[in-house]
């Protein structure tokens, strides 16, 4: 397929009100501000970011909707899909084409909590029945390896071989560059294009050969993740190591440990860059503890990000 993700998607969230609504009004705003910025050339929604699992089928349909809607010309939007089922997946991405979003990413259903990396037929089974299903480029949610939905890079690789209508691959290593390293030099290998895209650890996978980032980051920083992707991209290594630099406190805040707090703490942040009224997430999220809000604040605050 043509479509070439890359440089850097954004990791959507989804704003609710006050009693746990959808807000349109809420993510109008903070699309329109990520995608302002020359080089956020999607949005991604509807996935762990914008707290898929827990949306109605109408609700991540009027996501895309909305995204379409404020996006400018050269940007796209990626459809998350979270499903038990394959039925429901395949579902779920006909949604999503027909609303449409210009390619969808797949995560792991929860079949392959019982050793994705033991039983590698149900993820490649997984993506050869979508994508016989519905004619629409996809993107692979590689999972770290300390869950077990995480199957091994070889089975990333297999899929992304079989199945031609994979164009990219989120490889959310966390600080496992040897991993995220491992997938990228096997989709090098491959007979076509595919798009490696990290997710945190921007710096370190910018400079091992990453195509981009798809990553939350960009809610509340989109310039920065942008910034940081041409500088290592051009060559200028001096400015990208500044850049890692001064952005670390931040980056250390938001993806500390434990890591099931990271999609809520992107919400936090653009809570205090002033994109959101608020920082709610649906059950059986619960919110951010005190104590990291306030290390979330403190570290934009240095950087001049806080707007309320």
């Amino acid at each position: 397929m043509s479509l070439k993700l890359e440089g850097i998607l954004s990791a959507n969230v989804t704003p609710f009100r006050e009693n746990f609504d959808l807000d349109e009004a809420a993510l109008r705003k903070l699309v329109r501000y990520q995608a302002r910025v020359n080089g956020i050339n999607a949005v991604v929604c509807n996935a762990g970011a914008g707290e898929g699992a827990t949306l109605t089928r109408e609700e991540r349909i009027r996501c895309i909707e909305i995204i379409g809607e404020e996006i400018g010309q050269g940007q796209c939007v990626v459809a998350g899909i979270e499903a038990l089922s394959t039925r429901e997946a395949i579902q779920q991405t006909r949604d999503a084409k027909n609303a449409g979003a210009a390619a969808v990413m797949l995560t792991p259903p929860h079949v392959y909590d019982w050793s994705s990396t033991a039983n590698p037929e149900f993820a490649i089974q997984y993506f050869h029945d979508i994508a016989k299903a519905v004619d629409i480029p996809i993107t692979i949610f590689h999972y770290p390896a300390s869950t077990a939905s995480g199957y091994a890079p070889e089975t990333a690789i297999r899929i992304a071989r079989e199945v031609d209508s994979v164009v990219a691959v989120k490889v959310a290593s966390g600080a496992n560059i040897r991993r995220y390293e491992q997938v990228l030099r096997g989709m090098r290998a491959l007979p076509r294009h595919v798009s490696v895209l990290a997710t945190s650890s921007l710096f370190q996978h910018f400079v091992t050969g990453a195509d981009g980032a798809l990553t939350g980051f960009a809610n509340f920083a989109p310039e920065f993740c942008v910034n940081l992707f041409n500088a290592v991209r051009d060559g200028d290594l001096e400015k990208g190591r500044q850049l890692h630099e001064i952005n670390w406190a931040l980056e250390a805040a938001i993806y500390k440990a434990p890591n099931v707090y990271k999609h809520s703490r992107y919400k936090v942040a653009a809570y205090f860059a002033g994109l959101m009224d608020n920082f709610l997430v649906r059950a059986p999220q619960v919110p951010v503890p005190e104590g990291e809000v306030k290390l979330i604040h403190d570290a934009m605050q240095k950087l001049g990000m806080v707007r309320r």
